[in-house]
């Protein structure tokens, strides 16, 4: 297992710039993790790690044994008595509540059922272990167990995964993480899962695009307010008793009303809603560089990192296409782009348990984190804000959203989630449809197609895209699959897939799927896409948004291109 940044050698490491990555992350800086590998006990350079699990059984004789940091050369362990291969135990048991982790002390797990004094004067030291199945048993857990040579004790594995079995046996959280030493004990509930399972360990990793830098749009009024002598003074000290008075000085000399001067106080700083951070979001400012591109007079955007070109679709929708135009505003075609993504640390067991950071110890010369580069290419596609605006405003839309809403609200992990709107649901969806469809042309496989939504009441987008930091993501497939005459049949055949699903009835009817019910209309059949490739959990999906329902109940954003491409259809085989 890896150890936390803190103990990694920053000289070994080089620097990664993302200006908009290291401010939204507080300022931390972003390195490239050291090529090569050590022992945490080698004074190497490259990424220290220790052995865990630390209880290692022979495959052969079965014998256990409990590798400790100075026995460690480098080298597979192997049996001190018949000279087989040792392979680690398969169980390690997880802090429920503050992401810690250790190995299962399968020393006291042997000797906690005790049927005589000498295992219980064995206990405190007996680790003469072998880990082997019991004779005519099962295949479950308890057909395996852990017995003492010493004293006989021994006792199988069955039910050591239920809630408190090692609580039950008195063990107690060590209450930090393997690489670390003499923490005090932590009294939450242990768990123990498998070595492999997913939730062992969850990344949390941030992630922005390299994108040229957007000035924020003022207009002359504007300007001319923060241009007076006085502003900057009020703007110093807003809570001035002269305040007042400079104010109307200003409104007297500009001609202008208290109540912009203090629009332009209050603006000052803060360029995205006020529920927002002072500083202007990851998504926010990528939107603003696609917007920049939409409304640009040129073809393309010269940024070596973010090459965007605009892909002309409304003439050609007009003359082939059956209503899409009414909907999608413009497609991007984004033939290269740069992405950093950063690892800010990661939790155990559940998803509302306590975050670790990827630097446990911080401090002078400390405060950074690893980060990697990745090159690749995408498709942005607009939404068209009027069409999106009077769909949304439908009292059913609203309804059905707020049913995810309420429950996002009462969720553990819902902070960590975006506002349930129509839009966003909206948005999504269509998002998870069109990288299901895209993974069959484009020639990248569906996990390696990543996403970023962008919706607000001033945003509505997609982009699709995919990076690497090796060869794939550069070979021009998915742009090729943006193009107006590929990427309309992309989107109609989504569409078709979306409208219906292997599971139905069961999943459009559905109240509610997935982790705390925050899906409706979606599943693994016809909307759930890898984890790698979803930027909310797979939550906040709902295919009914977009197709609609069967019976019309629901209109779907996407539900007239969809009529109007079956009666097209009919017409013509009449």
């Amino acid at each position: 297992m890896l150890t936390d940044v803190g103990e990694w050698d920053k000289t070994a490491t080089s620097r990664i710039v993302s200006a908009r990555l290291e401010s939204a992350l507080g300022g931390a800086e972003l390195r490239t993790p050291p090529s090569v590998s050590s022992f945490a006990s080698e004074k190497s350079a490259g990424i220290p790690f220790v052995r865990f699990p630390s209880w290692l059984f022979c495959q052969d004789c079965r014998r256990m044994h409990r590798q400790k940091r100075s026995e460690e050369t480098g080298a597979s362990p192997a049996c001190a008595v018949c000279g087989g291969a040792m392979v680690p135990m398969r169980f390690v048991a997880v802090c429920t509540k503050h992401s810690h982790v250790m190995d299962v002390p399968w020393d006291r797990w042997a000797h906690s059922e005790p049927t005589n004094e000498d295992q219980r004067k064995c206990a405190l030291g007996g680790h003469d272990l072998v880990f082997e199945p019991v004779p005519n048993t099962s295949e479950a857990l308890s057909g395996l167990r852990v017995a003492c040579l010493s004293c006989r004790a021994q006792r199988t594995l069955g039910g050591i995964t239920s809630a408190d079995s090692l609580r039950r046996v008195g063990i107690k959280c060590l209450g930090g993480q393997p690489w670390q030493f003499n923490q005090p004990l932590c009294d939450e509930r242990l768990e123990v899962l498998q070595r492999g399972a997913t939730n062992v360990t969850a990344l949390e990793v941030s992630s922005a695009l390299d994108i040229p830098e957007v000035e924020p749009c003022r207009d002359e009024l504007d300007e001319g307010i923060e241009s007076h002598h006085l502003f900057a003074y009020v703007s110093s000290s807003p809570d001035s008793p002269l305040a007042a008075a400079l104010i109307a000085t200003i409104c007297e000399e500009l001609h202008v009303t208290k109540e912009q001067v203090i629009h332009r106080l209050n603006a000052q700083g803060q360029p995205t809603s006020p529920e927002k951070s002072q500083t202007m979001s990851l998504l926010d400012a990528e939107w603003d560089a696609f917007k920049n591109v939409m409304q640009s007079s040129g073809e393309d955007l010269g940024h070596p990192n973010f090459v965007v070109t605009r892909e002309n679709v409304a003439q050609y929708w007009r003359e082939h296409d059956v209503g899409t135009l009414d909907l999608v505003r413009s497609v991007l075609l984004v033939s290269r782009l740069r992405e950093v993504r950063a690892l800010q640390g990661f939790r155990r067991y559940r998803d509302d348990s306590d975050f670790v950071r990827a630097n446990l110890r911080g401090g002078a010369g400390r405060d950074w984190m690893p980060a990697i580069e990745a090159f690749g290419e995408g498709v942005f596609i607009g939404f068209n804000e009027d069409s999106l605006k009077q769909w949304e405003s439908n009292p059913v839309i609203i309804a059905r959203a707020l049913r995810l809403e309420t429950r996002r609200q009462k969720s553990p992990i819902g902070s960590r989630l975006p506002v349930a709107t129509p839009r966003s649901l909206l948005l999504h969806t269509t998002s998870h449809l069109l990288m299901r469809q895209l993974s069959f042309g484009s020639g990248y496989s569906a996990a390696s197609l990543r996403e970023r939504v962008y919706s607000s009441d001033s945003q509505a987008g997609i982009l699709i895209y995919t990076a690497s930091d090796d060869t794939e993501g550069t070979l021009g497939g998915l742009v090729r699959e943006g193009e107006k005459n590929r990427l309309r049949g992309t989107l109609i055949r989504a569409l078709e897939a979306a409208s219906w699903c292997s599971n139905d009835p069961v999943c459009v009817e559905s109240p509610g799927q997935g982790m705390n019910s925050m899906n409706l209309a979606s599943c693994h059949a016809c909307a759930l896409s890898s984890e790698t490739s979803c930027s909310r959990m797979n939550l906040g999906l709902d295919r009914v948004l977009v197709v609609g329902t069967p019976d019309g109940s629901v209109p779907g954003f996407f539900e007239d291109v969809l009529h109007r491409l079956r009666a097209s259809i009919a017409a013509s085989r009449a």
